[in-house]
Parts: C-alpha cells; sequence; structure tokens
C-alpha cells in the first residue's frame, strides 16, 4: 500500500481540496484502489466519489458487480454513482468489438460524471501488469515510440496511482487485509487480445525468460517516456527553426529542415500534418505517408502529394506548403482499370457521386479508393474478420445497383441487424453523436440509397460477407499504409470506431 500513496505523491496526482472519482468495478485491482483512496484521505483532505459502469454484457453477473461496489461504498460511507450502459447494443450500432465499445463508454461516463459533479480527476486502477500488456500490444501493433511508452501516470484528468503496482502485490494486499472482491469471468476468456496477452504470453515469458518480465516492461516504458519527452524538447527548437505558418497555410522551409536529423525530420513532417489537419489529428496517416513526404521533399519544384482529409502537399521553391483543399480544388482521375467496370459503370463523376470499378483506383478530393472483385473461394475468411479500419469487404452478391463514392442524400439507410432491420443513417449519424456541420461532408459507398459503408464507422449487417458469398468486393480507402497508431477518437469524415472485428470483448474497468 505505501509504494500507492508514493506514487500519489511523487507525481501530485490528488491535492488538498480536490474532488476524486474512483472508476470502480468490484476486480482486486478498483477495489484496491478504493481502499488506497481512503488511506490517502487520512494524510490529504479531498473528496470522494465511487462511479461504478454496469456495461450490460454478463446479464446478472453485471448486476451482483454493481450491488457489491454500492455495498461495498456504503460500509465505507462514501458516495456512489452506478451508471448504466448497454454496450452490446452500442458496440453493433458501431460495428466495434465489446472492448472497444465498453472503454469508450467508461471514459465518456468518466466525462460526463467529472463535468456533472465539479470533479477534478478521475482515478483509474491499471497497475504494472497492464502496462506490460499495453505495451507489448503496442509494440505487435506497430506503434511509434509514444505508443512504446504505454500509459502515463497522469493523462489530463486521469490519474493511475496503481500504475506501478504488480497485480500480484495487490492480491497480496487485499488478502493480507481481509478485502473481498469480484471476478469478472471475462477476464479469464482467452478470445480477447488483452487477455491472451495476460493469461498466455506474458506467463509464459515470466515462467520461461525471466519471473520479472512484466516489471521490466513497465520500467522500460517509462524510460521509452523519458527519451519522447527529451525528443519534444528537441522538437519545439526544431519546430521553431523550420515551421512558419502563414496565411495560405503551412510552411516548412527545406534548408532548415536538411539540416535535421533524420528523426527529427519525420517529426517535423508529423508537426505540419498536425498544424495543417486542426482536430483531425495524425489518425489516417501512417509511416507510409512520411516517407511519401520525404521523397516529396527531394523532388523539383511544382510537384505536389494528395494525402487523407483532403490534404495537399506543394513542393515550392525552397519550402513544402501543407494546406487543406476542397472537393472543386481536385480533379477527378478516372481509374486505371475501366474495362472491368460494373453493370453500369461511366468514367465520369455520377451526379452525386463517383461510381467505382469493380477492380482498379479512383482519386476523389485527395483520397484515393481501390476496388477489387474477388472470387468467394479465393477469400480467407479469418482476414475478412480481422480488424481493418479502412479496408473493408462486401458482398457483392447483394449489391443491386452500381457501388457509388459519394456523401449522404435524403433516404439513406443502413441494415443493422441480421434480421433486416433498417436505420435512418441521419438517426445512425445523430446516434453516434456526430457533429452537425460534420455530416454533410463525410464520404461513404453505396448502393443507391442503401449505405454499404460508412467509412471509420460500420458496414452494413446486409453487406457483410459470409461464407456462402460467392462474389466478394474489396474496397480500400486512401492508399496502402501499415496499421495506423491507436489514438481515441477526434470526429473528422473518416474517424470512428468502426470495425467487422469481435476480436476483443467487454471487460472490467480495471482494464486499459
Amino acid at each position: 500500500m505505501r509504494q500507492i500513496l508514493d506514487t500519489i505523491r511523487e507525481y501530485e496526482m490528488i491535492r488538498p481540496g480536490m474532488h476524486v472519482l474512483a472508476g470502480v468495478s468490484g476486480g482486486a485491482d478498483s477495489v484496491c484502489l478504493l481502499y488506497a483512496l481512503r488511506e490517502y484521505q487520512k494524510e490529504c483532505e479531498f473528496r470522494l466519489t465511487v462511479i461504478h459502469v454496469e456495461h450490460g454484457i454478463r446479464g446478472e453477473e453485471s448486476m451482483e458487480d454493481a450491488a457489491f461496489v454500492e455495498t461495498l461504498c456504503r460500509q465505507l460511507e462514501i458516495p456512489c454513482r452506478v451508471v448504466h450502459r448497454d454496450v452490446p447494443n452500442l458496440a453493433a450500432e458501431r460495428g466495434a468489438s465489446l472492448e472497444e465499445a465498453a472503454r469508450d463508454a467508461r471514459y465518456q461516463i468518466f466525462d460526463e460524471m467529472m463535468d456533472g459533479l465539479r470533479a477534478d480527476v478521475t482515478a483509474v486502477a491499471h497497475n504494472e501488469n497492464d502496462q506490460a500488456e499495453t505495451v507489448l500490444w503496442n509494440l505487435v501493433r506497430g506503434s511509434a515510440l509514444k505508443g512504446l511508452g504505454g500509459m502515463q501516470p497522469v493523462r489530463g484528468r486521469l490519474i493511475r496511482p496503481l500504475l506501478f503496482t504488480s497485480r500480484e502485490e495487490i492480491e497480496g494486499i487485499l488478502r493480507e487485509r481481509g478485502i473481498s472482491y469480484r471476478t469478472d469471468r471475462t477476464n479469464l476468456e482467452t478470445e480477447y487480445t488483452r487477455n491472451r496477452l495476460r493469461l498466455e504470453l506474458i506467463p509464459y515469458m515470466e515462467e520461461h525468460l525471466n519471473c520479472r518480465a512484466s516489471k521490466h516492461i513497465s520500467e522500460a516504458s517509462a524510460s521509452l517516456r523519458d527519451v519522447q519527452s527529451y525528443i519534444d524538447r528537441c522538437m519545439a527548437d526544431a519546430a521553431g527553426r523550420c515551421i512558419v505558418l502563414c496565411r495560405e497555410g503551412v510552411v516548412l522551409k527545406l534548408p532548415e529542415y536538411r539540416r535535421e536529423d533524420p528523426y527529427l525530420q519525420g517529426e517535423l513532417l508529423r508537426r505540419c500534418i498536425r498544424r495543417s489537419q486542426g482536430e483531425k489529428g495524425l489518425k489516417d496517416f501512417g509511416r507510409i505517408h512520411i516517407d511519401l513526404l520525404r521523397e516529396l521533399a527531394e523532388k523539383p519544384c511544382g510537384k505536389e502529394l494528395h494525402l487523407p482529409g483532403g490534404l495537399c502537399v506543394c513542393r515550392q521553391n525552397e519550402i513544402l506548403l501543407f494546406r487543406e483543399i476542397s472537393q472543386t480544388d481536385c480533379d477527378y482521375m478516372p481509374p486505371k482499370d475501366s474495362s472491368k467496370a460494373g453493370k453500369k459503370r461511366e468514367d465520369r463523376p455520377a451526379e452525386s457521386g463517383f461510381i467505382l470499378p469493380l477492380n482498379g483506383r479512383t482519386e476523389i478530393d485527395g483520397i484515393l479508393v481501390q476496388t477489387r472483385q474477388i472470387p468467394g473461394i479465393m477469400v480467407n475468411y479469418d482476414e475478412i474478420l480481422s480488424e481493418k479500419k479502412y479496408t473493408k469487404w462486401l458482398s457483392y452478391d447483394t449489391i443491386v445497383d452500381n457501388v457509388c463514392f459519394r456523401k449522404r442524400r435524403t433516404g439513406d439507410y443502413l441494415t443493422v441487424n441480421a434480421t433486416g432491420g433498417k436505420k435512418k443513417l441521419k438517426d445512425y449519424m445523430i446516434d453516434q453523436k456526430i457533429p452537425r456541420e460534420k455530416r454533410d461532408q463525410m464520404w461513404l459507398v453505396a448502393d443507391g440509397s442503401h449505405v454499404l459503408w460508412l467509412p471509420g464507422y460500420r458496414i452494413s449487417e446486409a453487406a457483410k460477407v459470409t461464407r456462402e458469398t460467392e462474389q466478394v468486393l474489396e474496397i480500400t480507402i486512401t492508399i496502402p499504409m501499415e496499421e495506423k497508431e491507436y489514438e481515441r477518437k477526434s470526429q473528422d469524415s473518416f474517424t470512428g470506431t468502426g470495425s467487422q472485428s469481435a476480436d476483443r470483448g467487454g471487460g472490467s474497468q480495471d482494464q486499459p
């Protein structure tokens, strides 16, 4: 317990007079967190309120968890708020996994409760083992250095007092004090990605490689966060020398850029993208885009590059100019292979969009759309179920007319369940809290009024590939890229959490 209290002090997580929310699921980690915060109240006066999110995933067990937390809080005389969310329904509507939908629901509730209760921070129970899982998961996903730094002890209004305490130590604390807790059975099911790391990979490493593997991974992540902090300071100096804001957009001065270290050059290019994109950030950008920008910096004047999010980068004199462009600024590029067009294919924009070929590529508003028709017998069904946010596989057997890439129009709808239930696209966008001003700017893939895919969110149930599908249409939005760095949602025309993956499931609030 002393180590947890020392972490709170070292990182100044809680100060006198603050109002602290604690996310408590009833599991060992969050129960230990609650007792640690109660212990810290003896030396620092602050208000404490418990928040329990009931996800609606495990039926009666889930309700018993909520009752357990309420009873515990009554015994400790701590205010408790229980919030119910139908996570399975949220996951189905968004085309997200249960784990992803549950995590998003928790953080949304924490934000809402902090605002509503005028709280200062929310404490969550991520521990040293969770940190090791996060770092390993980010590593195999291809994350950049920041991702390998794992979770931070303090991030905005979120604090993690248990981050340097192992799960074994947490259970020891509870055992010594005779404190009971609940066990979430979904944490023991290995079909969820993080659970496989927790239950199979890390135990194997600790048994066969090093018994302190989790601790060493956590320590390495702390060192990488220090490295990232140093790089951030170097970047601030380099950006001051190389980047200029002007009325036309963001300017990167190439002579100064070329004098920087190659690593910093890549970071400078990312900084230019972020400043050009505003709230959109780097979510749709991968390493391949940075490599293309490096090449552009060495090309003759007049060359330009169209990137995701309507970003155009021009090579002029001794600068790169980053600017956002509208659809009218961009010429329509017909697909290279128009001979294999669909039933009503025309090599020109449709009145309300662009008819896509069955095999080919179309560039629209700086967005590259690649299509490929594949016999169902040649498709790897397991790959189709894997999580790829901007590559989707659609059942061509179910498509009635042409496949059109366009923006929304009156009468658009999605099929939202296996029984054929439909929902107006407008209603779906409202449910997803997509800002009104963004809705008309979002591109989608449609067959008539039937929306097959709203990129960044979900595909229609009616368009999903099954093992009986005879012809599959593969569609990739933008250009091929590596797995993008996972960041939390930042709304834009290609942002969201949609996927066909069922790889990760729900879990307790103790999970990242």
